[in-house]
C-alpha cells in the first residue's frame, strides 16, 4: 500500500463513490469537502487500484484537521492504515504538523477504538461526534 496526492480530474469520481457509500452523504458536500480540504491523500493497493483516502485543512499552520478517513468496506480490518501509519506520521512532520484532530461519529465505535490505538484521545463531545486529538 502506498498513498500520494490528489488528483482532482483523474481521482474525484472514485473519492466521491466512496464517500457517499460509507458516509451517506450528498455528493455535493464531498466535492465541497475534497476542494477545500489543504490536502487530499489517496491510498493505493499494490495493484494501483484506489482502497481509500484521507483529507485534512491546517490550522495555525501546525494542526491539521482530519475531514475524512475512508477505506473501501472490502479493505476494511486488514490493517492498511496501521501499516501506512509511520509513512503519514513521517510525511505529517515533514510538513511541519504537530497536531491532528477530527471528529468520529458516536455510532462507529470500531472507527474511535482504532484511533485510539493510533493514539488519539477523545477530547470533547459534540451532538453525534466524538473529537479526538494527537500530538504526532
Amino acid at each position: 500500500m502506498y498513498f500520494r496526492s490528489w488528483k482532482p480530474k483523474k481521482d474525484k469520481k472514485k473519492l466521491t463513490e466512496l464517500t457517499v457509500k460509507n458516509f451517506h452523504v450528498s455528493p455535493d458536500t464531498v466535492d465541497d469537502i475534497l476542494h477545500k480540504s489543504h490536502k487530499v491523500l489517496v491510498i493505493y493497493n499494490d495493484k494501483g487500484k484506489i482502497v481509500g483516502y484521507l483529507c485534512y485543512n491546517l490550522y495555525l499552520y501546525k494542526v491539521a484537521h482530519i475531514n475524512y478517513v475512508v477505506l473501501d468496506q472490502k479493505y476494511r480490518g486488514k490493517g492498511i492504515l496501521q501499516s501506512l501509519l509511520p509513512e503519514l506520521v513521517a510525511y505529517a512532520r515533514k510538513q511541519g504538523i504537530l497536531v491532528v484532530s477530527g471528529f468520529v461519529n458516536k455510532k462507529n465505535p470500531q472507527a474511535l477504538q482504532k484511533f485510539k490505538d493510533f493514539g488519539f484521545i477523545p477530547i470533547l463531545n459534540y451532538h453525534d461526534d466524538i473529537l479526538i486529538q494527537s500530538l504526532i
